[in-house]
């Protein structure tokens, strides 16, 4: 709704895809998210909603998610590509995948550069940190649940803990 353009895809009221006024169906965005996150960039090959519906249009298309609690949800992007909020900011920030020089006909992002200043990013990103409700986070400690295979280095982890 302002200059980041956040509000092209994640609509105001819900912070999500679903298009309003009733909310009940949801968007679909070709945004053009890179393999890795390093050059050259290439275009993941996921083909997105186009594997559900064969339809040309929806190659690459993905449903915009929600950016309530994304503070908490990382990695980004449906493959996970971006580790940080700073690295998806700046993804946008660039025009999105055509905006790293990936030939994209059909991204339904506005390709244009942000221009964010440093301070805008940093702002838009606590904004976005303000979406977080962990009031139903449940808290314990110990033991986590463990895996069939009694070998497994997961059963070893604490939750809370660094292992």
């Amino acid at each position: 709704m302002g200059k980041a353009k956040c509000g092209h895809c994640h609509f105001a009221g819900l912070f999500n895809g679903t298009t309003p006024p009733q909310y009940r169906e949801s968007e679909f965005d070709i945004i053009g998210v890179p393999s890795t996150n390093k050059r050259p960039y290439k275009l993941d090959g996921d083909l997105g909603r186009y594997n559900v519906f064969k339809n040309d249009e929806l190659k690459y298309a993905f449903k915009t998610t929600t950016v309530r609690n994304i503070a908490v949800t990382a990695p980004y992007m449906h493959n996970g590509v971006y580790k940080t909020l700073q690295e998806v900011v700046d993804f946008y920030d660039k025009g999105g995948g055509a905006g790293l020089g990936i030939h994209l006909p059909d991204q339904t992002l506005p390709d244009d550069k942000l221009k964010l200043t440093k301070d805008e990013k940093k702002k838009l990103i606590l904004f976005l940190q303000s979406l977080t409700d962990t009031s139903a986070v449940v808290h314990f400690s110990g033991q986590l649940p463990a895996i069939d295979n009694s070998a497994s280095p997961l059963n070893k982890r604490i939750a809370g803990g660094t292992d």
